[in-house]
This record gives structure tokens, C-alpha cells and sequence, in this order.
């Protein structure tokens, strides 16, 4: 039985991190994944990287549509079968790097097959048995699958094979779930060419983010020909119809040729044994985790999607982070919060947040300040007609640092980061009303947003001593 001073299950964002971080500083190191092409886990295979380059696509698509009263003429759909071939030839570039010949090269001992503990300290793969100081499990999530009379009579989609088996554009195409995924791919695959109808259980899309923002959205998914229906379940399939279920509005019946399911991912624990470790598991299904990561083992750790806290490929680069610190510098640990955490739906526009939500902000006490603002009369956002955007900041009692942010419009992922970084080094706001921006990026928006506090704060008072001093001295 061969010995190793970390054992890493899963080859996914998690996975491939802390094992770069294990060789790095020396340690003998396993990485053992099920399948040798999922090496990159649901990111590279089924996640943010085929998502995004579908979007870029569609983009293209759509802004080809939109120069139509400028002259240009456009007729046809995607080839969907071209649009997949672009996918997997940006897939293999990045998997290249990240692949179990590379790692190899690298020094890390990579075992193809899948992995079960027999104790609580060795892994047995492919009928050979291996013990380690520390395991880590970072065996992701796969999509959760829901139930519905006449599912399995059309083409039924999830992340997971949307990318690999969906050679055509769906005529009438339904996503069932209103969360970043559904709403991500919906809106792709209207720009495409289908007649997309969102069905959300919930009462509004993206229900984690301010009303102001979800209801933006809906707006703009509906001036795209997308139909939203919030509050509805499918009840069934049938004759290719959906029928649909909404308590308050009536039962209603929509055209249906594929559908996609987005209704939440769960945690990969079967087959593990991990009962034989000593790892408990919740009722729904969890990996029963502390505040540092660690299992009801102590020598097991659960990392990235497997943690079941934040369900990112940069959350598993936070919490590996925090990890090795806690394994290195074991005083003074770190616990893994949601306070430093951002996240970006990458629909257009785009919703981007930073910090804890309001909600999160009341459960635990803190006062805040809070500073709308409409980019109605915003210059950039009026040549590019993104006048619909609007930020929200939620400041300290002070008024003085950044607590969170919220921003929708087109590239609000990157506008938002210097706000981000602005949070995370504890900076005055007055560092950003302070700057002098080009004119007209989009991040003046910020400065914009901020300058409203400041311009607030002058009274009366000090615009008296104002004019005062300017006469005195001048």
C-alpha cells in the first residue's frame, strides 16, 4: 500500500487547485479522478466554460440582429452543430493545460478510476489501496433532476449533456428554474433562435439578488421575446405541449420541443463510502462540515462544491485558500464566511454582487447606509443605450467603507471588481470619489454612486464656510 501526505478526490476546480498548491510545496501528492475527461470537473466540461463561449455566440448573433435598423440585413439561425464544434475547440485548449498528462509532468501522481474509503485514513481504487496523512474530498455536484409525467417522451437537457447532445436549435425550447444557469442559457438559446419560456417556481428570477435587479432583468429577457413564468411548475408533458401550473394566474398550456433543467445542483457522495471514514452526511444529502472545511474526520477535508456552502469554481479557489493556510499556519484559523465572497450571472446584462446581501447584513446585526443609483442619465450607458441599469451600495454606520454592491448592466462583473478590491483592503469610499476616471468609461458609475454621500453631507453649514473662505481669499 502505497503512502502520500495528501489524497485528492475530484479533478475539478477544487481538486486541480489544492493539488498544485500540495506539489508545489513538496508534498507526495494522489489526485484521483473517475473519468480521465472530466479532468477540469463541471467548469471546464459542463459549466463556465462551454456557458460562456454559448453566450459569446449568442451575442454576436444578437448584436448582428440589433445593427438591423442601421442597415444591415440578417436572416437564419445557428448551426447548432458549428456552435458546439466552437465550444469543444475552446474546451480542449483550456483542458490541455489541466489534463492528467500535464499534472504528471508536473509531479503529481494522478490514479484514473473511482475512489472509496475502506477506513478512515485509505482510498482504495481500482482494487489498489492508498493511505493518507490528509484527504481532501472535492467531488463536486452534478445537476438535481425533479420528476414530471412526459419528461422522458422529449429531449430533456441539463448542463451536463446540453453541450455534447443538443445538435439542433429547439423550436420552442423551456428551462424549468429562474436561477443563473436557466436564466444564462434561456437567453442564449432565444438569441439563437428559440422561442425560450422560462418556468420559475419561485417569484421572481435570480431571487438572490434585490428585487430592483431581478425585476431589470425580466424586463429585458422580455424585450428579447422571452416569456417568463414566475410562480408556475410544470405539471406535465404531453403531444409536445407543457402544461403549466400557477395557483393565482390559472393553468395554462405552451408549444414545447426540448426542455432544460435548472433546478439546482447536488453534492456527489454516492459510492464513496464514506459511512466507513466516519463522515456524516445530512438527510439532504450534505457533507457535514465545520467552519474550517473539516468532516466528522478529522483527516478528511471537503473543498469547493463539495463543501455545499457556495457553489462557484472561484469559491473552491476561496476555500482552498483559506485551507492551506489553516494546514500551514494552524493558529489563529480562518473560518470560511460568505463575507469576501462575489458572484456574476453572465446574462446580458449582466448581475454582479459583492459582500453579504442585505438579507445577510440584517441577520447579523450590522447597520448599513444604502446608495441607489439609476444609470438613467449616465453618459456611457446612453450612447449604449443601457440606461436600464442601476448599482446599490450598502455602506458601514459610518458611512465611510464598503460593506456589498450590486450592479446591473452590460459588463458589471468587471465594473464592480474595483469596488470589490476597494471592500477587501478596507479603503475609504473617498479613495474612489477621489480618482479622476477617463471619460466615459463605464466605472465612473461608481465614482457617480459615491459622490452622491458626499455631495449629501454638505450642509448648509459648510457651504456658508465655503463661500466665506472663497471670498476671503480670493
Amino acid at each position: 500500500m502505497e503512502k502520500y501526505d495528501v489524497i485528492i478526490i475530484g479533478a475539478g476546480s477544487a481538486g486541480l487547485a489544492n493539488s498544485g498548491v500540495a506539489n508545489l510545496i513538496g508534498l507526495k501528492t494522489l489526485l484521483i479522478e473517475q473519468n480521465k475527461e472530466y479532468f477540469g470537473g463541471d467548469c471546464t466540461n459542463f459549466g463556465c466554460v462551454p456557458s460562456k463561449a454559448l453566450i459569446h455566440i449568442a451575442s454576436l448573433f444578437h448584436a448582428a440582429k440589433k445593427a438591423q435598423r442601421f442597415g444591415l440585413e440578417v436572416t437564419g439561425r445557428a448551426d447548432m452543430k458549428k456552435v458546439l464544434q466552437y465550444i469543444h475547440e475552446k474546451q480542449e485548449i483550456i483542458r490541455n493545460e489541466e489534463d492528467a498528462e500535464a499534472l504528471s509532468e508536473k509531479g503529481i501522481n494522478v490514479e484514473i478510476g473511482y475512489a472509496s474509503f475502506i477506513s478512515e485514513k485509505i482510498i482504495q481504487v481500482n482494487n489498489k489501496k492508498f493511505e493518507g496523512r490528509l484527504i481532501l474530498l472535492c467531488t463536486g455536484t452534478t445537476p438535481r433532476r425533479i420528476d414530471i409525467p412526459g419528461l422522458e417522451d422529449i429531449p430533456a437537457y441539463t448542463n451536463e449533456n446540453i453541450f455534447f447532445e443538443c445538435k439542433e436549435i429547439p423550436e420552442h425550447f423551456i428551462i424549468i428554474g429562474g436561477g443563473p444557469i436557466g436564466c444564462e442559457l434561456g437567453q442564449a438559446f432565444a438569441r439563437l433562435g428559440s422561442k425560450v419560456s422560462i418556468i420559475n417556481k419561485g417569484k421572481r428570477l435570480l431571487n438572490k439578488e434585490t428585487e430592483k435587479i431581478s425585476r431589470i432583468l425580466e424586463e429585458r429577457f422580455k424585450e428579447e421575446g422571452i416569456d417568463i413564468y414566475n410562480n408556475t411548475e410544470v405539471a406535465k408533458f404531453k403531444n409536445g405541449k407543457a402544461y403549466l401550473k400557477n395557483e393565482k394566474e390559472g393553468d395554462k398550456q405552451i408549444n414545447c420541443d426540448a426542455v432544460l433543467l435548472a433546478v439546482g445542483r447536488k453534492v456527489n457522495i454516492g459510492g464513496f463510502n464514506l459511512e466507513k471514514a466516519g463522515i456524516e452526511v445530512t438527510g439532504e444529502g450534505q457533507i457535514i462540515v465545520n467552519d474550517y472545511l473539516q468532516t466528522t474526520n478529522s483527516k478528511v477535508y471537503a473543498v469547493g462544491d463539495s463543501a455545499g456552502s457556495y457553489m462557484f469554481s472561484h469559491g473552491a479557489e476561496k476555500m482552498t485558500r483559506q485551507l492551506w493556510r489553516n494546514l500551514l499556519i494552524p493558529i489563529f484559523k480562518k473560518k470560511n464566511t460568505l463575507t469576501d465572497l462575489s458572484w456574476v450571472t453572465f446574462t446580458e446584462p449582466q448581475v454582479a454582487h459583492f459582500g453579504l446581501t442585505p438579507k445577510q447584513l440584517e441577520e447579523r446585526g450590522i447597520k448599513y447606509y444604502r446608495l441607489d443609483q439609476s444609470l438613467h442619465e449616465d453618459d456611457r450607458a446612453i450612447i449604449q443605450e443601457y440606461t436600464y441599469g442601476h448599482e446599490s451600495l450598502w455602506l458601514n454606520d459610518s458611512k465611510d467603507k464598503l460593506l456589498s454592491g450590486s450592479l446591473i448592466s452590460p459588463n458589471a462583473g468587471e465594473m464592480i471588481q474595483e469596488l470589490e478590491l476597494a471592500k477587501h483592503a478596507n479603503l475609504s469610499v473617498n479613495t474612489i470619489t477621489n480618482r479622476v476616471y477617463p471619460y466615459p468609461v463605464q466605472t465612473r458609475i461608481n465614482q457617480k454612486t459615491l459622490r452622491g454621500l458626499t455631495f449629501g453631507s454638505y450642509s448648509n453649514f459648510v457651504k456658508k464656510m465655503a463661500r466665506i473662505a472663497f471670498r476671503l481669499f480670493n
